[in-house]
């Protein structure tokens, strides 16, 4: 598990504990070869010492020196990861602050000290859990008697330690722990006394082990002696053991299980919060470099093929190489070469089948939202059960019933494994054909992403199927049958739902893509050609014209493909996921699990804003939030947008506000309920929603701004009192343009 979520934490404790295998390795070989020397020293009194040395073959402790600094290292660098990865995890949840500073795992020597760090920004971006258990866990926290929490502690006091003995120039030694050494003689001498010496470091000097008195002892009588003696590998420098159990090696382990026990509980505590998971990143390496300028592109790509590309019918040109697909993609920007990625590895505790789904559901409840994610459920049938899908995307009056076949065990030749698809496919339709039937029976109550459950009222919502194989080796132009059934069913590749998902960014835009295909692309794994001969379709589409009450305010028409060539955010990023961000906001705020359901429509409504447009409006939220942080004294400033994508589609109003009171509660509500009231002028208000977000300051010191969220629906019956002052209020010239300073009331 720890691997799933972390998966470069994992491999830095996997080195980490590699680099100690290494040593213990190189320590026993030098052992064997000789390494300590003794020597056994009777004076003529009797009395004889018994003492031992290390004899270091040329370079050997600088081995082992640097195989230790190799394991402390990757244990920071473990421990650095958790931090750094549960920020990049969660980024889709919250807004990192000052993206600059760098991220790592906080280790103080006082509570001051630490918040210091944490002021720095180096777990922002992470859990409040995580924050609060590695604080818990500081060396410097008094003992509560907890003694897995003591050994987290201790084991970070080790970690300091090392660290700065190593960065001093201190290197590994060996130390020896007297036991029970020996003295043998023959008669007439009598051993009296054999007394161990105390635990100790062993170097290039003799160092005694024990010490011992002989009666009757003439000159030149042979002595044998053993020490007696345990020599193991030991960073000697601070050691000072409690007791003889207390070796250097126990402490380097309890340091590495230290170590994994954070990464334990991060994992935990990561599993344990509903909603968006972490997408395993593809094999291929940066997801970033699947849309670059085609003259950029390391295939060299004459300048005649490209003018050739963008002057074809379809402007889209298609390389499969062995692990592979790349579009090259005429745009009026230029030429683009979109590379798309594998399917995301699968999650190593689960059977193939079981890691396809989480592996479907995690895509869409990351790139989408999992609030539209609905989790399998069972029902029962009569005596029996059965299952509704493999789960369902629900966002409006749309849905999509999944079926996700997954090829077990090795695959076979090439004719079987087409044979095998084929059944699948055609398995997957008449599962999905059933699902829909129930589905649009009665309603039915599912769990979505958020772990909520809500009601999915089937009957009202229009279905699709859509058949997801997972195979390791998919066949190669394969012919997809079109299926016959009162719903449609659309076969795809995991890799083909990954590449939609990462494309629009969307869960409403997918859903809306899968509705308006209806059936499968001509062969599997064709679904990135088709979508963009449609995107080309959706750039030369005429402009609709906007309402006229808009035209009349200062709104202005703007028109983008519904399809964008692009991935969504790959213009800004930091914009697109602001709009990410804030739908999270949305999704989160406390609400009672009756107005769950509200909720939903609501999330749908502003999901539906075109992918187009969200980078737009991102930089509009973020520059907006950056001009109402220091109003003038005594003024309120407001930034305000409003969005509408057609006549029959829900308004959505955006703004940004200088401070959350009452008065700018009202006055934002007043706002939305103006803007709802003049689509009533040209449109029947009764089937209309519009929805209204407000972003502000954040209070409490962890976020950047605080969310409100407001929807109305039907007439909001405005006096002519109300609709005067709404109106000097909000359309003014200053209105239209969306920005306002007044005086605070």
């Amino acid at each position: 598990m720890i691997r799933e979520y972390y998966p470069r934490a994992a491999q830095h404790l996997l080195n980490a504990q590699q680099a100690k295998v290494e040593s213990a390795a190189l320590w026993s070989t030098l052992l064997e070869g000789g390494l300590v020397e003794q020597e056994v020293v009777t004076y003529p009194d009797g009395s004889g010492v018994i003492t031992a040395w290390l004899a270091w073959p040329t370079g050997r402790q600088t081995e082992l020196t640097d195989l230790f600094r190799r394991c402390v290292r990757e244990l920071w660098a473990c421990l650095d990861a958790l931090v750094v990865e549960s920020v990049e995890a969660f980024s889709v949840r919250q807004r990192v602050r000052r993206p600059e500073s760098q991220r790592f795992f906080p280790v103080a020597d006082g509570l001051d000290g630490f918040r210091a760090l944490l002021a720095e920004s180096c777990m922002d971006g992470t859990l409040r859990s995580h924050v609060a258990m590695v604080e818990d866990c500081q060396p410097f926290q008094v003992s509560d008697g907890d003694e897995v929490i003591d050994r987290l502690r201790q084991g970070l006091r080790y970690l300091q330690e090392w660290d700065a003995a190593l960065d001093s120039g201190a290197v590994t030694g060996a130390w020896a722990t007297p036991v029970e050494p020996q003295v043998h003689v023959v008669a007439p001498m009598v051993v009296e006394s054999v007394e161990a010496a105390p635990p100790g470091p062993l170097s290039g000097e003799e160092h005694v082990l024990a010490r011992y008195r002989l009666v009757a002892y003439e000159s030149g009588l042979a002595v044998d002696a053993q020490a007696g003696t345990y020599v193991d590998l030991c960073f000697t420098e601070g050691f000072v053991p409690a007791d003889n159990e207390d070796t250097f090696d126990r402490r380097l382990a309890l340091a590495i299980d230290a170590v994994a026990r954070f990464a334990a509980s991060f994992t935990w505590l990561s599993s344990q919060v509903p909603g968006s998971r972490r997408v395993l990143p593809a094999e291929r390496g940066d997801a970033g470099q699947t849309w670059i300028a085609a003259a950029r592109s390391s295939r060299r790509w004459s300048a005649e093929e490209l003018t050739a590309l963008a002057s074809s019918d379809i402007g889209l040109g298609r390389v499969q190489d062995a692990d592979t697909l790349t579009l090259v993609v005429s745009t009026p920007g230029g030429v683009f070469e979109r590379v798309i990625p594998h399917a995301t590895p699968l999650r190593g505790h689960a059977r193939r089948g079981t890691a396809a789904e989480i592996a479907v559901q995690d895509a869409a409840a990351t790139w989408g939202l999992p609030d539209f994610v609905m989790s399998p459920s069972l029902e029962r049938k009569g005596r029996g059960v059965r299952e509704i899908s493999d789960g369902l995307l629900v966002v409006g009056d749309q849905g999509v019933v999944v079926q996700i076949k997954a090829r077990e065990g090795e695959p076979a030749a090439a004719e079987r494994e087409t044979s095998w698809v084929l059944k699948q496919i055609a398995a997957a339709g008449k599962q999905i054909q059933g699902t829909a039937r129930r589905l649009q029976a009665e309603s039915v109550h599912m769990v979505n992403g958020r772990g909520r459950r809500v009601r999915i009222d089937g009957p009202a919502i229009d279905w699709v199927g859509v058949a997801i194989i997972e195979h390791p080796d998919p066949p190669q132009e394969l012919a997809v049958a079109e299926h016959h059934g009162r719903t449609p069913v659309i076969a795809l590749l995991r890799r083909d739902w990954e590449f939609l998902f990462n494309q629009l960014r969307s869960t409403h835009a997918v859903v809306g893509y899968l509705h308006r295909v209806g059936t499968s692309a001509p062969v599997l794994g064709g679904e990135p050609e088709r979508y963009y001969e449609l995107a080309a379709a959706d750039a030369e589409a005429v402009t609709t014209a906007v309402e006229p009450s808009w035209t009349r305010r200062g709104g202005q028409p703007h028109s983008v493909p519904l399809l964008p060539a692009a991935p969504a955010g790959s213009d800004d990023d930091e914009a697109h996921t602001m709009v990410r961000i804030l739908l999270e906001d949305v999704a989160t705020s406390p609400l009672d699990p009756d107005e769950w359901d509200t909720r939903q429509r609501v999330l749908a409504s502003v999901d539906s804003l075109p992918v187009g447009y969200r980078t737009d409006l991102g930089r509009f939220l973020l520059d907006a939030l950056a001009a109402v942080a220091e109003p003038e004294t005594g003024t309120t400033v407001w930034r305000m947008r409003t969005f509408l994508a057609g006549p029959d589609q829900d308004q959505l109003g955006f703004a940004a506000c200088s401070a959350l009171t009452d008065h700018t509660r009202a006055a934002f509500s007043a706002w939305l309920q103006l803007r709802h009231h003049e689509r009533g002028e040209h449109a029947d208000l009764a089937q209309l929603t519009s929805v209204g977000v407000l972003l502000t300051p954040g209070a409490d010191g962890y976020r950047e701004w605080d969310t409100t969220m407001s929807a109305i629906s039907g007439d909001p019956e405005l006096t002519g009192e109300e609709l005067r002052a709404f109106q000097a209020l909000f359309n003014t010239p200053s209105g239209p343009a969306g920005t306002a300073s007044r005086p605070s009331p």
